[in-house]
């Protein structure tokens, strides 16, 4: 979108400057100096400045009243006025909406007066204020200036920028297709990350090792597997290993095979980070993913951006390498039926807005604005192709409300996961209307970073998903009919192998049968794994476990967890910072799981107790307690929420659970093996159907590490005699 910028106020509204102005390190802890000259209009008493932050970006919310802590801040200036100096979120129009606000009173400023702003003031003993947390090839210190008490401002031609870049790597990630065929070659793919999750090169001295039931070579990062099996790739570099998703090699091409994307995030064309030209590439080359989309939100897009948003997708787009489809987000507010993902089979096609809100300038026509969702659904059914156009139901600010508004044909995909959290209930909501859904779990991310988003420090609650698909091949056309027919799968992350079927009907599909029907299901995950769910709607029918869970009643390792979401809506994060306290028994380690931030984790401790932080969206956090022995004793869960105590003695594998209301709030407690192993699950069983209508039939897998994935349904009915 266009800024607004009066090249006739450079001289006017004054000038800044930046020190240091070199490269920042992404979430490293400094000070920087913000210093403003005072251009000719002055800055009269009611005047305000704004140092502006994009909507993305985590830069520590600067605070002025302590001065011995993290982000304490100072503002002076050299006139003859005072200051008064606060923090506001929204004090700006999107996305440049963070802002540090300065306001003018008790004088002037004149011509020449500087504003000193000191962000991570170490004067009085603060260690400095922690920068923005993931990489930026430009980014901005927008400074705005109100000199007339209108309560306008007007940017400053020229603001300080900088880049911010990568630290150094701690951990590697590994990449390998999921399925591959015998003696055909396929490519490793290794890139390192810092702690906040962004990518850096592969170390020079990365090792790669072959670890499977097969034979396999690895020649120039080009993998030959030599006979049908299952294997995995390690990379190793000093001490960093990264252990790749599992992979399965076949003795020939199957009918489907599996392509992994992350359809569902933005760009500063819009609320997120960097151009489209560097989305791309990182979800090509960094993120290593099949397919991807790009989703500005709809109201913020005029014609031109559209337009050359679709001129990009058609320069990366490439069948059988890298598969882009264009979209957008149409993100009408939750009465009018909440965030909906547009995907198009190919370039050219219409933008139709929720509304024209922050693009006024763009002619209203018979297809834009689109408002409600029914009326999308019905522009869409007038004027496309109905072969070339998907929706999916997205929960981000906004969240779908498909009780209300839903179209199966157009629209047959839940979001289930994105970087604002998990979101199970689309879900329940879907199967209490009859609606017949397919899962997808993408990122909606605003870091610039599609397919490896990363929570970092701000706003979004956990790290994003991805979307499998089973394709007949890496094309637009296979990947977009498997969608539509939802043939595909979601995980918070992780690149599980999973196999869905009922009878001979893969996941997806559709069923009738008049009597038992068989269900068969497989995953082969990408580290332990805690259990295979089989639900029939909301309710859990069978479930397998690794042996280690039921030879575990003398295990010492108790896991402590906690989870949901307060509401539907944009607020839904739940603060959940607390203690836990042992009698009775000695805190040898603690090892936290699933928390996704570096911002969060254990805090301080004990061998008899621990502080922590930690919030949730939807998703689930823990911390694994080892003690010296767990057969007497008591532990308790202390948060805001509630206590939750038990007693060792009697806690088994299942636990003991609290219910805080909300969507899905809860605590548990639960005894868990020392070390559980098995990355392979299958469960068997049969179903019988009811004569009460389709019977949605899905498992769901969850890792050791928190981690989850959640196959399609298959819907079963009973076949009428």
């Amino acid at each position: 979108m266009h800024q607004d910028k009066d090249p006739s106020n450079a001289q006017r509204l004054g000038s800044v400057s930046l020190e240091p102005s070199g490269s920042i390190v992404a979430g490293t802890i400094g000070t920087w100096t913000i210093r403003i000259e005072v251009g000719s209009f002055g800055i009269d008493e009611g005047g305000t400045i704004k140092v502006a932050n994009r909507f993305a970006s985590d830069w520590q919310s600067p605070q002025f009243d302590r001065p011995r802590e993290l982000a304490y801040t100072t503002v002076k200036t050299s006139g003859e006025a005072r200051l008064a100096v606060r923090y506001d979120r929204k004090a700006h129009v999107r996305p440049w909406m963070k802002c540090l606000v300065i306001d003018v009173y008790d004088g002037s400023l004149a011509e020449g007066d500087t504003v000193t702003i000191v962000l991570g003031d170490r004067s009085e003993g603060s260690p400095g204020i922690r920068a923005q947390s993931f990489v930026e090839s430009v980014h901005e210190f927008r400074v705005l200036v109100d000199p007339t008490n209108a309560c306008l401002v007007r940017r400053l031609d020229a603001s300080p920028t900088v880049s911010i870049v990568a630290d150094a790597p701690v951990s590697l990630v590994c990449v390998v297709p999921t399925d591959v065929v015998v003696d055909h070659a396929v490519s490793v793919r290794v890139r390192g990350e810092d702690r906040w999750g962004n990518p850096t090169p592969e170390p020079p001295e990365t090792e790669l090792v072959w670890e499977g039931e097969c034979e396999a070579q690895i020649e120039d990062r080009e993998l030959t597997v030599r006979s049908a099996g299952h294997g995995r790739v390690i990379a190793k570099a000093g001490a960093m290993t990264g252990t790749s998703n599992p992979l399965t090699a076949f003795a020939s091409l199957q009918t489907f095979r599996r392509y992994w994307g992350d359809l569902h995030a933005q760009t500063g064309a819009t609320v997120g980070t960097g151009t489209e030209e560097e989305y791309f590439t990182f979800a090509r080359d960094r993120a290593f993913l099949d397919f991807t989309s790009h989703q500005g939100n709809d109201f913020q897009m005029d014609d031109e951006d559209w337009a050359r948003l679709n001129r990009v997708v058609r320069d990366f787009h490439e069948d059988e390498r890298f598969v882009v489809f264009p979209g957008f987000e149409w993100s009408g507010n939750s009465p009018a039926g909440g965030d909906r993902n547009v995907f198009y089979l190919e370039e050219g096609m219409p933008i139709m807005r929720s509304s024209h809100w922050q693009s006024a300038d763009v002619e209203e026509t018979a297809l834009t604005p689109a408002h409600p969702a029914d009326q999308l659904f019905a522009k869409i059914r007038e004027h496309l192709d109905l072969d070339k156009v998907l929706l999916g139901a997205h929960v981000g600010g906004r969240y779908a409300d498909i009780r209300r508004y839903f179209d199966a044909e157009i629209g047959p995909l839940v979001e289930l996961v994105s970087c604002w959290g998990v979101f199970e209930w689309l879900l329940w909501d879907a199967f209490e209307m009859g609606h017949r859904v397919g899962v997808m779990c993408n990122s909606d991310g605003h870091k610039g970073r599609p397919g490896a988003e990363g929570p970092g420090a701000g706003d979004f609650g956990i790290e994003g998903g991805l979307t499998c698909v089973l394709a007949e091949a890496q094309t637009r056309e296979a990947i977009f009919t498997a969608l539509k027919a939802r043939r595909c799968y979601g995980t918070t992350g992780p690149r599980m192998d999973l196999d869905f079927r009922v009878g001979d009907v893969v996941m997806g599909g559709s069923l009738e049968a008049n009597g038992p029907v068989e269900v068969q299901a497989t995953v082969r995950a990408q580290s332990a794994v805690e259990a295979l769910e089989l639900y029939a709607g909301r309710k859990r029918i069978a479930v397998a476990k690794p042996v280690a869970f039921d030879e575990c009643d003398q295990s010492v390792r108790v896991r402590v967890q906690w989870g949901g979401a307060r509401i539907r809506g944009r607020a839904r994060r739940v603060i959940w910072d607390g203690v836990i306290e042992v009698e009775g028994a000695r805190i040898e380690r603690a090892v936290t799981f699933a928390f996704d931030s570096p911002a969060e984790g254990i805090e301080e401790q004990t061998e008899n107790a621990l502080r922590f932080r930690s919030r949730t969206t939807g998703d689930t956090d823990g911390i694994d307690l080892y003690l010296n022995q767990a057969s007497t004793g008591r532990l308790r869960l202390r948060t805001e929420l509630g206590e939750l105590a038990v007693d060792l003695a009697d806690l088994g594998v299942e636990g003991v659970q609290a219910d805080y209301g909300g969507m899905g709030m809860h605590a548990r407690v639960h005894r868990y093996p020392e070390e559980p192993h098995d990355r392979t699950l299958k469960l068997r069983a049969e179903f019988e159907p009811d004569d009460a209508g389709a019977t949605p039939l899905f498992v769901k897998v969850v890792q050791c590490d928190g981690h989850a994935a959640w196959a399609s349904p298959v819907y079963v009915t009973r076949a009428r005699v």
